[in-house]
């Protein structure tokens, strides 16, 4: 049973409006400068707000999801870069915990702790994460490729999975392979970059509320970042976004 009323945060606008048309009887509720849009997704009751980009936005979104909209569950979707050769573009990652890559209060905290809360890891749901890999998996083998059109081609997506693992999140966008060594050396286990996650994990964390994260694979944390992402900047990150969430909430 998914808590309710979910909160889904997009990293991206494109993913919200790939989402409201789904909304049964929707109130949209504006404060700070966010668009909050209220209504039965699918069965459930939910918030589905644009997160804006960088850590400190996501915390404020989910912070004002939890205690004004009373969220019972919070779930995350975005893009990410891939940190490895066999995380590849159009993969869908669900996260088993976020890093903060670039966090260090060292000599006081070691590198990536979380000062006070004795974590490096924020973890996530075990069941929403399940549910949300499972919906992925269904996804991706059905209607996943009609859905996405030329898009598909033009992601340079081949055969995606659903793949677990440790997510990193920083204030940087990762677009050198410089950069994309440097993520990996702080936090060696991790499959990818992107820059909100691990900020409404730890929110979530800290206010006792079950949180999950997905990620889609847009780009290699390279020099070609910018060209790749592009297909998802124009529809193909609703696509997946809208995919994923249809088969989870409906079964």
């Amino acid at each position: 049973m998914i808590p309710e009323p979910l909160a889904i945060l997009g990293a991206m606008p494109e993913e919200v409006s790939a989402l409201i048309p789904h909304l049964h009887r929707v109130r949209t509720h504006r404060r700070a400068g966010r668009e909050f849009h209220t209504g039965t997704l699918f069965g459930v009751q939910t918030v589905v707000v644009f997160s804006r980009w960088g850590k400190v936005a996501a915390a404020a979104t989910t912070a004002e999801v939890i205690l004004s909209h009373g969220a019972g569950a919070v779930v995350f979707s975005g893009i990410a870069g891939s940190l490895r050769p066999d995380v590849a573009r159009g993969d869908v990652v669900i996260a088993d915990s976020l890093v903060h890559h670039d966090l260090n209060a060292s000599p006081f905290f070691a590198p990536t702790e979380v000062p006070l809360l004795d974590v490096t890891e924020l973890p996530v749901d075990a069941d929403l994460s399940r549910g949300l890999a499972d919906a992925a998996r269904r996804f991706l083998a059905s209607d996943a490729r009609d859905a996405a059109g030329d898009l598909w081609g033009r992601a340079g997506i081949d055969r995606p999975r659903v793949i677990r693992g440790v997510i990193a999140t920083g204030d940087r966008v990762i677009f050198s392979e410089t950069d994309r060594l440097n993520v990996l050396s702080r936090v060696p286990s991790a499959l990818c970059v992107e820059m909100e996650g691990a900020a409404a994990a730890q929110v979530c964390h800290e206010h006792g509320v079950p949180f999950a994260c997905v990620r889609t694979i847009s780009d290699n944390a390279d020099h070609g970042g910018p060209e790749h992402v592009k297909p998802f900047f124009e529809g193909l990150a609703g696509i997946f976004a809208a995919g994923i969430v249809r088969r989870w909430l409906t079964g």
